[in-house]
């Protein structure tokens, strides 16, 4: 049986046929190498998918904070919720850093400058602290008495023999002074003239020694150890003696007016009671010194009034014992007065 390619297969009864000559064919062609593709980029990484954004928080109600955690504070500013930290100069210090101490001296006034605050030295005291100075005075008294006592009693000899020599000096001008030969005449002026001049000195006098012992009491205030030499020392004695020369001139002026003159005297020291304190402890000129007295009188003037009432009746309660009451009586007010003067001031007082 032969094959029939291509066709369907021949039937039993079908004669053979010959085969057909295949023609040999050409070989194919060579067909250049192709070359190996490029290889493929990777794949691409999968993008995460994004999530959805949170639900914005609901507006707050007038007056409410925000809800959700406080935001974080800017640079250089304290976190929400605490309060400013206090500067040296009552400013809030930038950051809620703890402020630095105050330079040496704050709020004191350069020596021989030290110009009066507007509006006055300090507020009124609450309480008054009069009791507070009396008790002050005569438990530091009882401390440092001795001192006081025997300086006081230098003074007064010193003062006497100056005041002696000054009456014996100015006591015999009248002699100097017969105009017409009319000795009464030149009599009475000399001893108007000398009753001045002795009045003067007698008043400059007494306000150096009064600052000698005011810078004592200061010193007592601020926790110093006295010594008996404090009672003889003058600090800053240009401005004293000068303050001294004015407060005397001023009184000399008004204890001429008749009757009323003595009266204004006294409102007049009453008004200037702390000058020599300003001069002596706050370094300020006499005329600064008197202006700051009378703002701080003023400005506390209730308080002020009845402690001068009542050192005066102490003054006289010790003028009555014989004058020996004197030796305790000025000591203590003294030192009352003192504690007066930092207490108003707001100045720190030593225990």
């Amino acid at each position: 049986m032969s094959e029939n390619p291509g066709g369907t297969p021949p039937r039993d009864d079908e004669p053979a046929k010959a085969a057909e000559p295949v023609e040999p064919t050409a070989p194919d062609p060579v067909a250049p190498p192709v070359p190996d593709p490029a290889p493929a980029a990777p794949p691409a990484p999968p993008v995460p998918p994004v999530p959805p954004a949170p639900p914005a928080p609901p507006a707050p109600s007038y007056g409410q904070p925000p809800a959700g955690p406080p935001p974080a504070p800017a640079y250089g500013q304290p976190p929400a919720g605490y309060p400013p930290q206090a500067s040296p100069y009552g400013q809030p210090a930038p950051g809620g850093y703890p402020p630095p101490p105050p330079p040496p001296g704050y709020g004191q006034g350069a020596p021989g400058a030290y110009p009066p605050p507007v509006g006055g030295y300090g507020p009124p005291v609450q309480a008054s602290p009069i009791g507070e100075a009396y008790s002050y005075g005569w438990r530091k008294f009882t401390q440092s008495g001795g001192l006081f006592i025997l300086a006081a009693l230098v003074w007064f000899v010193a003062a006497i023999i100056l005041l002696s020599i000054v009456g014996a000096i100015f006591g015999g001008f009248g002699a100097l002074f017969y105009p017409d030969g009319d000795m009464s005449a030149g009599i009475q002026l000399g001893f108007s003239l000398g009753t001045f001049v002795f009045s003067a000195v007698a008043a400059i006098a007494g306000y150096l020694i009064q600052a000698a012992f005011i810078r004592a009491a200061l010193d007592v205030t601020e926790g110093r150890q006295l010594s008996f030499g404090d009672f003889f020392k003058i600090v800053e004695p240009g401005p004293v003696i000068l303050t001294a020369l004015i407060l005397a001139v001023v009184n000399a002026v008004l204890n001429v007016v008749p009757f009323f003159g003595g009266l204004i005297a006294l409102a007049v020291n009453f008004l200037l009671l702390f000058t020599f304190w300003f001069v002596i402890d706050k370094r300020l000129a006499p005329i600064d010194a008197m202006k700051a007295s009378y703002q701080l009188v003023t400005a506390n003037l209730s308080t002020t009034i009845l402690f001068y009432l009542l050192s005066i009746a102490i003054f006289i309660g010790g003028a009555i014992l014989c004058g020996v009451g004197l030796l305790v009586a000025v000591p203590v007010v003294l030192l009352a007065t003192a504690f007066l003067f930092k207490r108003l001031l707001g100045d720190p007082i030593a225990a």
